[in-house]
């Protein structure tokens, strides 16, 4: 019997099933009534698994995608099932990412048997289809815009070089010319590539810092910045909503002229790696984003003084930075760099973040994240095991880079006369700190050296702490606040360089913004408390380049790393700790004042999983959408001992269709807007200390942000100002629990 007479035999009770399964779930209340009619429309679980289904290309493409579906259905995963068919994969602002697999089980075929193994593929996930499917649609834009290359990178995840291979294919297929790596790459090297080799485009394959089972792939433009809002609307609806199966079409690697492909990477063609019919050596990236990097080192000769003095230790967390953070370093000339082994070697399984148990028994996937709290102990406990408590002890910053280097965490050691606040003698340096005495540091400098600081200007995101614009406003810098992610950041510095009227909007990019003239065209910065950092520089030649004097227009945290490496190297020079430089050139400034962020994810481990998930997720943001009707009918609400004075709604469009805001929606018209994507905000008396509610676009979980100033501080009560604050900040998160039914525990 073949496959399409048995789907049509088992059609009808599929449907059925997963029907009266949802039912089920939506009489219980554990799932959302967005998400349920979302879920039983026509584009929703059983709609999706038809199209599917009934695609005569399907099997064509992928052999065995339709076994590993009867598979599931014959095994009555109706919960996976759900999972796999509730949507298509969400196409955000950098691109797409999603599950590889959705058990852990499945996970293991893939590394075991292949891209092509039979389990469940569903358009919620990130599979051999929805890569090609994806790939062929933008191919198709490429072509309606006249591109003629793109370069293809990936990072460490699992078959990683495989779902590149099948992806360059359908982009050779559709007649441009790829630039391929021939191994593991950073993210910012790709961004860093596309302009370099004067292509159209470029896609890395990797889910950043997700766990283990997910990928994706992040789509960057001409330039190394992510697509605009618009070509992004543009791609998702002329484009990938109308490009299906039949569509896909592959020209195979080995029978590709140099015309067609190209390769990218170090110095010499690398063993045991197929370069197909290309005989040359590949084009040395590695050593042009080397020097690239090197050249934004504000003091080398002080960083050579100190290079001897400098204790490094750097943990790759089995990703693409592995090679890049220790070429560095060692350029540097510094030689103590201890390099934790067992997080070295390239593995998108990450196998020493062993699974987990929330205090709840709930199974925790570790995110290799660095700027975790969870991932970067994990990274301190390994240094320990290797190296011996009394060496770490000697350690000055460890270094982490996520699996495409694009983030970066650092540890710094506490003083004794600190770890009364920090609690241990070493700390997650949190980014919103990292990057203000970074910044700090970086004006300083160029204040030394007699800078027109009107010439400049600097962008952060909405939820990274007002220590670097009340900074900004000190050295007289204009400043600019956008939407979260560095499409929103490299958008606004695009704006900025086109002479573009800068005006607060709740859509398009800017939140808010100060001083900005026409005088000002050099970003200083581009950052965002999600561990990001870049700087975009000044107007660039022309459309396809970086910006004048300036870095990748995307974050990057091989760079943010060596620049923080600088900074130690100044702290040394004056005989002070990170911490106790944070302490005197911000804290203590009067015009900044004691301004904390706190900083909490929900739920603490992991995220929330399947379709009850996303409704776990929505039944959080109704509730504070109640509170905020309180607010507005001039009640009292108060998260612990601080009451909420007002509140703001920040929505943009991006995941309504996903979260069930299907009514009336329009994605012209802001008014149609209904999920709160970038947040919902209640200040407590002014502008500085506020609260923030953010789901994640990208997956099931929240992003609860917590800031507060304390202008009343002095060196003789920033310790006991520091400790109370903290002491409140903890407060707030424990009243949220309460109020928003968010269980830290689970």
């Amino acid at each position: 019997m073949d496959e399409l007479t048995i789907w049509q035999a088992i059609r009808q009770d599929t449907e059925n099933e997963i029907n009266g399964f949802l039912k089920r779930q939506f009489e219980s209340g554990s799932v959302d009534r967005l998400i349920y009619e979302k879920a039983i429309s026509p584009v929703g679980v059983f709609g999706n698994l038809c199209r599917w289904m009934d695609s005569p290309d399907l099997t064509r493409i992928s052999p065995n995608a339709k076994r590993g579906i009867f598979a599931a259905v014959f095994a009555n995963r109706w919960d996976d099932l759900n999972e796999a068919f509730f949507t298509e994969v969400e196409f955000g602002t950098g691109g797409i990412r999603g599950r590889a697999a959705i058990s852990d089980w499945e996970l293991e075929m893939l590394r075991d048997q292949g891209i092509d193994a039979p389990f469940l593929r569903g358009p919620n996930t990130i599979n051999d289809l929805v890569l090609m499917q994806k790939s062929a649609a933008i191919a198709k834009f490429a072509n309606q815009r006249g591109f003629k290359s793109l370069v293809i990178g990936y990072d460490s995840r699992i078959r990683g070089r495989d779902f590149a291979k099948i992806v360059a294919e359908v982009f050779i297929y559709y007649g441009l010319k790829v630039y391929l790596f021939d191994d593991v790459v950073p993210y910012p090297e790709v961004t860093f590539a596309i302009p370099t080799m004067k292509a159209d485009m470029g896609i890395l394959l990797s889910a950043s810092h997700n766990d283990r089972r997910y990928n994706g792939y992040k789509l960057s433009c001409g330039n190394g910045s992510q697509f605009s809002v618009s070509e992004r609307r543009l791609i998702l609806t002329e484009f990938i909503g109308k490009t299906g199966f039949d569509e896909i079409h592959q020209k195979r690697l080995e029978d590709t002229s140099i015309e067609q492909l190209e390769f990218l990477g170090g110095s010499s063609q690398l063993r045991g790696v197929s370069y197909y019919n290309y005989t040359g050596k590949p084009f040395n990236m590695h050593q042009k984003h080397f020097q690239q990097i090197k050249s934004f080192i504000l003091d080398p000769r002080l960083v050579k003084r100190y290079s001897k003095k400098m204790h490094l230790a750097f943990c790759a967390y089995n990703g693409a930075g592995r090679d890049a953070v220790p070429r560095l370093v060692k350029a540097l000339k510094i030689d103590k760099l201890d390099i934790i082994s067992v997080m070295n070697p390239i593995d998108g399984m990450f196998p020493a973040f062993d699974d987990l148990k929330s205090p709840k028994g709930k199974k925790v996937y570790q995110q290799p994240d660095p700027g975790d709290k969870f991932a970067a102990k994990k990274a301190v406990s390994e240094y320990i095991k290797e190296f011996g408590e009394k060496q770490f002890s000697e350690v000055d910053m460890l270094i982490g880079t996520d699996p495409d280097a694009d983030r970066v965490g650092v540890v710094v050691p506490v003083p004794k006369s600190h770890r009364e606040i920090y609690g241990a003698d070493h700390t997650l340096l949190d980014a919103d700190t990292a990057w203000s005495i970074l910044l700090w540091y970086r004006m300083e400098k160029m204040k030394a050296a007699k800078t027109d600081f009107g010439k400049y200007f600097f962008v952060q995101s909405h939820t990274t702490t007002d220590v670097m614009p009340l900074l900004c406003d000190k050295y007289g810098i204009p400043w600019i606040k956008t939407w979260v992610g560095f499409a929103q950041l490299a958008a606004a510095v695009q704006r900025v360089w086109e002479d573009q009227p800068i005006t607060k909007d709740i859509y398009w990019t800017i939140y808010d913004f100060k001083n900005l003239t026409p005088k000002a065209t050099i970003n200083l910065a581009a950052l965002e408390q999600s561990n990001g950092f870049s700087i975009l520089g000044g107007r660039p030649k022309d459309d396809m380049s970086m910006g004048a004097h300036g870095h990748v227009r995307d974050k990057d945290g091989i760079f943010a790393a060596i620049l923080l490496v600088e900074v130690l190297a100044y702290a040394k020079s004056i005989g002070k700790s990170i911490v106790e430089l944070v302490d005197e050139k911000l804290y203590l400034d009067p015009g900044i004042g004691l301004i904390r962020t706190g900083y909490r994810p929900a739920p603490v481990y992991g995220q929330y999983e399947g379709i009850e998930g996303r409704s776990t997720k929505m039944k959080v943001i109704h509730k504070a959408e109640a509170l905020m009707e309180q607010v507005k009918a001039g009640k009292t609400v108060r998260f612990a001992d601080l009451r909420a004075t007002k509140f703001e709604v920040y929505k943009t469009g991006k995941y309504d269709i996903q979260h069930g805001y299907t009514q009336g929606y329009n994605p012209d018209d802001p008014s149609t807007f209904g999920f709160p994507d970038e947040g919902i905000r209640f200040f407590f008396g002014d502008d500085f200390n506020h609260l923030t509610i953010r789901p994640s676009g990208t997956s099931q979980s929240l992003r609860f942000h917590i800031q507060l100033r304390d202008t009343d501080v002095k060196k003789s009560n920033l310790k006991a100002r520091r400790i109370a604050m903290e002491k409140r900040i903890t407060a707030i998160f424990e009243d949220i629990g309460k109020k928003l039914d968010v269980d830290w525990d689970e």
